[in-house]
């Protein structure tokens, strides 16, 4: 890296990145406007630099910040700038899921061309704007995405590094069921609630126009490109090194029970997209 490099910070070296992309967009863009559902921990990231570089500068891409949503509902309902009070994963994380839903639905209404956050599947949207945006998404092996997901908390301070305490509390549920969530449309899925939710998850299976597994990026480009009409260039930009997490053979059989609904999911998506 050039010394002069390192005086820019990375946020901005992203920015200019995405309009270089922007301003070689094909003119019209894309042939559909587009809402991109982010899964955490499945390489949207990466993805989602590629996906606003196919939208020319005069059309809108929305995003809706994981981190700036967190803070703004824990400002909205807490009076406190505390980006921990309503992360996603903990007691108050449906505030900030609600407040990126009014976002999206305002997007949608002012046509961005293409959304992109992590945000639960919404009924409102679908009934509004399911004939106008094609949603599209990533799915990543759920053990490993699960781990991943911890890994990430674990590093930013949100849990500690136990694996028996996560995997016995509601972080480690929300990391097990994080396919089960955001299609279900909830941010907390109860136990005894989860078949019918599950019900729900397969059946908008149907309902997401492009879905793409983090194994075969490939696979989802194609299948990107013959429904949109452009092909996006992914490249590698959010290989962060957090710590290695490792399970034993009893941790590991615990999680994988936790992530039943969810590895239900990821086949179901196999046999239809894969």
């Amino acid at each position: 890296m050039t010394a002069s490099r390192r005086l820019i910070h990375p946020r901005t070296w992203r920015r200019l990145r995405i309009y270089s992309g922007r301003a070689g967009a094909l003119a019209g863009g894309l042939r559909h406007p587009c809402l991109f559902l982010h899964m955490p921990k499945c390489g949207g990231t990466s993805l989602s630099e590629a996906l606003y570089a196919t939208v020319p500068l005069h059309r809108s891409v929305a995003v809706l910040d994981a981190v700036a949503t967190r803070r703004a509902a824990a400002i909205m309902q807490f009076d406190r700038d505390d980006e921990a009070l309503c992360h996603e994963d903990l007691e108050h994380g449906h505030l900030t899921f609600d407040l990126r839903e009014r976002l999206m639905l305002s997007q949608m209404t002012a046509g961005a061309q293409l959304i992109h956050g992590h945000v639960l599947y919404s009924t409102a949207a679908e009934r509004h704007f399911g004939s106008t945006y094609r949603t599209v998404s990533v799915l990543r092996e759920p053990v490993s995405r699960a781990i991943s997901n911890f890994s990430m908390m674990a590093a930013n301070g949100y849990v500690a590094p136990d694996v028996d305490a996560w995997l016995d509390g509601p972080v480690g549920r929300s990391h097990a069921t994080v396919f089960l969530r955001y299609l279900g449309g909830r941010n907390v899925v109860r136990p005894e609630d989860e078949p019918e939710v599950l019900a729900q998850a397969l059946a908008r299976l149907d309902r997401i126009a492009v879905l793409g597994f983090l194994d075969d990026m490939a696979g989802f480009l194609d299948r990107f490109a013959g429904m949109f009409g452009v092909r996006p260039r992914v490249g590698r930009r959010n290989q962060a090194n957090w710590p290695t997490i490792s399970l034993n053979a009893a941790q590991r059989s615990r999680l994988e029970q936790a992530c039943a609904a969810d590895i239900q999911i990821h086949d179901a998506a196999r046999r239809k997209f894969g």
